[in-house]
């Protein structure tokens, strides 16, 4: 019997069902009151009756049989099944370790994020490691694309809108999405929270500790900084050094993505130059898809040559996410969420071309709007926000610069005259 016949047949109204509902949460009288904009009178006369429709003793074995009604209901008519992930329009090259890693960190984990610079492939990872897990979970896998969410407050609205759930009366969506959750079983996916971490680090508080059945997976260019988070850095593609990196997963997405364009290789060295043409671009996977994409055109003397100017070499054409149209967009992203301090910071450590201390970067970038005593502040946000690569060394922690985000940082550097 499901939870609506059973409780019609027991003469239960609409509105003793939402007091049930709200009495299996453990709430007050008074609280679920407020709820339901109601008095506290109203609600003892709705809980008096539904302990003599259902024939129970007391509020706890109400509160027990709500809980069971939801639990039973969820399993006999799937409410939340979920939704197909989201299908790429091309393959997913390699990746192999960091799926296994990933997928076995869940395991132990209900907060993972897995955190990178921009373009290194942050998104793909975690859709194709939900895919690879969503039979552990019993209501599935869901995605949530923050991207075009812009008020950190919304966040909650955007996770109850992807599973489905209307405005309730006295609700906030957080508060909506966490009750009906509460007995669910599924891996949530929080894609692209750098700009949202106030709003999503609430929301994940709240639904982690509402919903014991949960488990989130976010991907971020920043760390969410909460207790409990496990976060697994996405490195770049790899090179398989015992083939001097021909064969790593670098150079099978360069070889592919530039196949689709129409380049095919007919010499045997093009490989091997490949391999350091991926390698000069950090293994990200946005750049070598764009550098890929160019080859037909620019050859691969071009793309070697064209690397001392890669922002300008690494444009595509205009696609829906803005962020991803080249390098320089995916940079600018980052770039536009960083206090005016870090901004500053960025753009003076830029001119190290090889890994530099806090110290150094006091000497060169301690002058307004910041002071030499603030610059390892801003070096430790820039490295939460993948902008720097810590490095560390028993005698003097180390930052290095990408290469790509260093011309980058330059070219802002002159951009205002320093």
């Amino acid at each position: 019997m499901t939870e609506s016949q059973l409780l019609d047949d027991a003469g239960v109204s609409e509105r003793e069902a939402e007091v049930l509902a709200l009495v299996g949460e453990h709430l007050t009288n008074t609280e679920i009151a407020g709820r339901l904009f109601i008095s506290v009178r109203t609600v003892e006369s709705h809980v008096s009756s539904l302990l003599r429709k259902l024939s129970l003793s007391d509020r706890r074995a109400l509160a027990n049989l709500s809980a069971s009604l939801q639990a039973g209901g969820r399993d006999a008519d799937r409410r939340i099944a979920a939704p197909p992930l989201p299908e790429p329009l091309t393959s997913f090259v390699g990746r192999l370790v960091e799926r296994a890693e990933l997928a076995e960190v869940l395991v132990r984990h209900r907060l993972v994020t897995a955190v990178g610079p921009g373009g290194v492939g942050k998104t793909r990872l975690a859709v194709a490691v939900a895919a690879d897990v969503t039979d552990r979970y019993a209501d599935g896998a869901w995605y949530v694309d923050l991207v075009p969410v812009t008020d950190a407050a919304m966040v909650g609205a955007a996770v109850s809108s992807v599973f489905g759930f209307g405005e309730q009366p006295g609700r906030s969506p957080t508060d909506t999405a966490v009750s009906k959750l509460a007995a669910a079983e599924a891996l949530v996916v929080l894609d692209n929270c750098e700009h949202l971490l106030d709003g999503v680090t609430g929301f994940v508080e709240r639904l982690l500790s509402g919903c014991p059945g949960i488990t989130v997976l976010a991907t971020s260019r920043a760390r969410l900084q909460m207790p409990f988070e496990y976060v697994y850095s996405v490195p770049g593609l790899s090179l398989d050094e015992r083939t001097g990196g021909a064969d790593g997963d670098a150079v099978v997405l360069f070889v592919e993505r530039a196949g689709m364009a129409g380049w095919s290789s007919p010499y045997s060295d093009d490989r091997r130059r490949v391999a350091a043409i991926c390698g000069e671009l950090d293994g990200v996977a946005l750049a070598i898809e764009l550098a890929a994409a160019r080859l037909p055109t620019f050859g691969l003397d071009g793309l070697e040559a064209g690397l001392a100017d890669r922002l300008g070499l690494l444009a595509g054409r205009p696609r829906l996410d803005v962020r991803h149209r080249s390098v320089r967009s995916a940079l600018d992203w980052s770039f536009g969420l960083l206090a005016e301090q870090d901004q500053a910071v960025l753009r003076r450590v830029s001119v190290f071309a090889s890994p530099f201390t806090s110290e150094a970067a006091a000497a060169v970038a301690g002058h307004p709007p910041l002071s030499a005593v603030e610059v390892p502040g801003s070096l430790a946000r820039l490295a939460d926000q993948s902008l720097l690569v810590v490095m560390p060394d028993p005698l003097a922690t180390r930052y290095r610069m990408l290469e790509t985000i260093r011309q980058y940082g330059t070219e802002r550097m002159e951009s205002v005259g320093e």
